[in-house]
């Protein structure tokens, strides 16, 4: 489960809590707290007849039920088939450890062909040039059985030695190389023009079998043969080499689990079947394997259950198979057959649990509840009575509740569906929200706080009034850390607290709509005197809904409208208006508890008089203003979609903030300077570029701009190519260049503020370098606004964001507007200077 999903659950849980102990305070139960056991300190009387189920004798029958069903038993196949694997996986792994000793291998020393040395013909063979004859070497590799070296076709004393087929061998002169390979009985020839050759076995060739290891004799051998002459080389034996019978043993009892004697004995058994198979011979081990699994057959044939395998693994040990070999019987094979079966045998004949839990359930369910009636005046249990669950149910049923106490437990129910539908909506609808553990934190703190104000109503109402709830302010804060949508969503959260904190419909309506008044003000603000204005207005609305409330629900009998409404209206308009300008005070705090970015916290960011834009517009004048018209741009375009404005204009504020570490190396910043990327490769050019990304982020962190801000700063370049430079670089050192050096380190925009943003910042760049040397008609205007957003679409860099075609189009329009308003043309006075 990730991480995530359990922080959101441990929100619920909590905030169900926190809200059922605050609204829970105080109050009572419906049934008296009894529990099984207890001893009765009173006699209860039935207030009225009813008839109550006897849970324990119901139980108990059905208990009996269940025991009687018979369980059902079938056999296992997967459990065969794992047991029949296990067993041929210790066969796998036993033929696997015949590892051979590369140590028993004697070091030789490499033949060398001299240079001078040459062998004339013989006397016999000595003729014209014309008519010499080649020069013969015959040789054998073979299998040396007796590990002497001695090639021994017909040994009495044991196994004889045989010749190896199909062996490469190759024969190599000062002149030329040949290759040969030997016959069926080991035997080899090639003929040469005579001289020094050396005669060269392939030891690794994949004839020779594994476990065999070159013997005495080197598989390197120099021959001096005269044209005309035979020669023979040494016999080449490759011999039996295994590792230390010990490390074999410790390996097969690792990896199998097998007993020391039975690991010993196969072990023998593994390197003797090596050499076995070397020498055609029929060997042991597939014997004892299919031993094996004719013991595991016959053992699953007899159905092994569950409480009857240990039965069945002493048997096999006790009983082991006899097993036959070169027309004797080998007890050690028996045994170690008899021990790999045991080890690995499993029951396969098994309760089917399903089908038993359905039979056992039917049956249950097929028992009639034992029922006793009461009747009303009777004595269900005397004081001092050790109570049964049937007498506390009997009690429960038959006293009439007080209507003045609340069920503790259906108000924790109550309380969890409202927060469970809270989530799914915010799942469902909010997923950005959802996305983010610290604002469902964040909500779960407003709705407990809810609950603490309807508590603190109920406690203050009778000296005050009803209306000192201060649901307005719940309302107000959630649409400003939040949204529109959400608040609304807290408008009804607040109703529902109201109603189970409270019992009292007319408050209940009062609280919804009164935590709906302040949405709609708070939605079209953009400073903080409107953010006051709204405190003023939503006061005024409760007011209002106090009045209309109070009136129709709170006049008694014997109360007249002058004592209740204007006491009501003005305790509403007060405690709004109060308890709202707390709740705004309290945003700050919120804003940075829950890295929250909120419409006064941006007003705050977009303040000219903010230390960071100070920093920026000290250190790096020319960005500062570049920024102050990208954010113009942004601006613009974000209200032409309906995107936040206020959120875009911040975003192109801070976007440069890294640009401040090397200003110089900004071609905004360079005045009456050279252009120091004149000096420097174009590579460690777009690394200097490139660092005013994440030193960004950094002075972002350092100046406690919020993340939705910072974003901005990750993004605006997205993952582009610094076109300028690797086209600079191509010039340098070719095609050869990585264009991967070139890319900024952001990734893509993913809002509709950040992808606007992107554009904005291009498009001023693209403007400035334009209207330089050209000038800024509405064509030309309109031709850089087109390339600009062409090139981003084509590049992909908006694939992420959020914007349609349709929204691209309206951005467009609002680019030319605002670019052509500030390029517009200006009358030149006559005599004034420039003109």
């Amino acid at each position: 489960m990730e991480r995530s999903t359990l922080v959101r659950g441990a929100i619920f849980l909590a905030t169900v809590a926190a809200a059922w102990a605050i609204l829970s305070f105080g109050t009572g139960s419906t049934s008296p707290d009894l529990a099984v056991g207890d001893i009765a300190k009173q006699p209860y009387v039935a207030d009225r007849a009813d008839t109550i189920p006897d849970v324990d004798a119901t139980e108990r029958a059905e208990q009996d039920a269940r025991d009687a069903v018979e369980p059902p038993f079938y056999i296992d196949t997967n459990v065969e088939q794992a047991v029949y694997d296990s067993v041929n996986d210790v066969f796998v792994d036993l033929r696997a450890l015949a590892l051979v000793d590369e140590s028993t291998v004697p070091e030789f020393t490499a033949p060398t062909l001299s240079t001078t040395t040459t062998v004339a013909p013989s006397e016999e063979t000595t003729t014209t040039v014309a008519n010499v004859e080649p020069a013969v070497v015959l040789g054998r590799v073979f299998l040396d059985a007796s590990g002497d070296g001695v090639f021994d076709s017909e040994s009495e004393s044991g196994r004889s030695d045989i010749g190896l087929a199909n062996v490469t061998v190759t024969l190599t002169t000062l002149d030329d190389s040949q290759q040969v390979t030997t016959k069926t009985d080991g035997t080899w020839s090639a003929e040469y023009s005579g001289g020094e050759a050396i005669v060269a076995v392939d030891t690794s060739d994949t004839d020779i079998p594994g476990g065999f290891l070159v013997g005495e004799v080197s598989p390197e051998q120099l021959v001096v043969c005269a044209p005309g002459e035979t020669c023979e080389t040494d016999p080449v034996g490759f011999r039996a080499s295994f590792l230390p019978i010990e490390e074999i043993v410790d390996a097969i009892q690792r990896d199998s689990g097998l007993p020391e004697d039975e690991a010993v004995f196969l072990a023998g058994a593994v390197t003797e079947d090596v050499v076995r198979a070397a020498f055609n011979e029929p060997q042991l081990l597939p014997v004892i394997e299919a031993s094996s699994i004719e013991r595991v057959n016959a053992e699953f044939g007899r159905k092994i259950e569950p409480g009857q395998l240990q039965d069945a693994q002493r048997s096999v040990r006790q009983n082991q198979p006899q097993i036959l070999f070169n027309n004797e019987i080998e007890t050690g094979a028996g045994a170690a057959a008899a021990e790999i079966v045991a080890s690995r045998l499993q029951a396969n004949y098994l309760v089917n649990v399903d089908e038993y839990q359905r039979d056992q359930d039917e049956a249950a369910e097929a028992v009639v509840p034992v029922m006793v009636d009461v009747v009303e005046g009777e004595t269900i249990a005397d004081a001092g009575q050790r109570l049964t669950a049937w007498h506390i149910a009997a009690i429960q049923a038959t006293q009439v509740p007080s209507l003045e106490q609340q069920p503790t437990w259906g108000l924790a129910a109550v309380l969890a569906v409202l927060v469970a539908l809270v989530g799914v909506y915010l799942a469902t609808f909010r997923p950005e929200f959802w996305a983010r553990p610290r604002m469902v934190a964040l909500l779960g703190i407003i709705v407990v706080l809810a609950a603490g104000a309807v508590r603190g109503t109920v406690a203050l109402q009778e000296s005050f009034s009803w209306y000192v709830l201060p649901a307005v302010a719940f309302g107000f804060v959630t649409a400003v850390l939040f949204d529109q949508r959400i608040a609304v969503l807290m408008a009804l959260s607040v109703g529902v607290l109201t109603a189970v904190g409270t019992l009292d419909i007319g408050l209940t309506v009062y609280a919804i709509l009164a935590a709906l008044a302040p949405i709609p003000f708070v939605s079209a603000v953009s400073s903080r005197g409107a953010f006051r204005n709204a405190v003023v207005l939503s006061s005024l609305v409760a007011a209002g809904v106090a009045a209309a409330t109070s009136w129709f629900f709170h006049i008694g009998p014997n109360e007249a409208f002058a004592d209740v409404v204007p006491i009501s209206v003005a305790f509403a308009f007060g405690v709004s208006v109060f308890a709202s300008l707390l709740g705004l005070a309290a945003l700050q705090f919120f804003e940075s508890a829950f890295d929250v970015t909120t419409t006064l916290g941006l007003l705050d960011l977009t303040d000219r008089n903010h230390k960071a834009l100070q920093m920026l517009q000290e250190k790096a004048f020319g960005t500062f203003n570049h920024s102050l018209m990208v954010g113009t741009l942004a601006d613009a375009a974000a209200r032409s979609v309906g995107a936040n404005a206020v959120l875009a204009r911040a975003m192109s504020y801070y976007h440069d903030l890294g640009k401040t570490e090397n200003p110089t190396f900004f071609i905004e910043n360079q005045f009456g300077m050279t252009n120091p990327h004149d000096q420097l490769d174009p590579k460690e050019s777009a690394s200097v570029i490139r660092g005013h990304v994440s030193a960004g982020v950094t002075l972002a962190r350092e100046y406690k701009i919020p993340t939705e801000v910072t974003e901005g700063i990750v993004s605006h370049h997205g993952d582009g190519v610094m076109r300028y430079f690797y086209e600079k670089a191509r010039q340098i050192h070719g095609d050869e260049v990585d264009i991967d050096d070139f890319r900024h380190i952001g990734h893509k925009p993913r809002t509709a503020e950040s992808a606007i943003l992107m554009l904005s910042d291009s498009l001023e760049a693209a403007c400035r370098a334009e209207f330089q040397s050209s000038d800024p008609t509405p064509d030309a205007i309109e031709k850089v606004v087109d390339r600009i957003m062409n090139e981003k679409l084509e590049d992909g860099q908006l694939s992420e964001s959020p914007l349609t075609l349709g929204e691209l189009s309206k951005i467009r329009r609002a680019f030319l507007d605002s670019l052509v308003g500030h390029y517009h043309q200006r009358i030149a006075y006559p005599n004034f200077p420039g003109s």
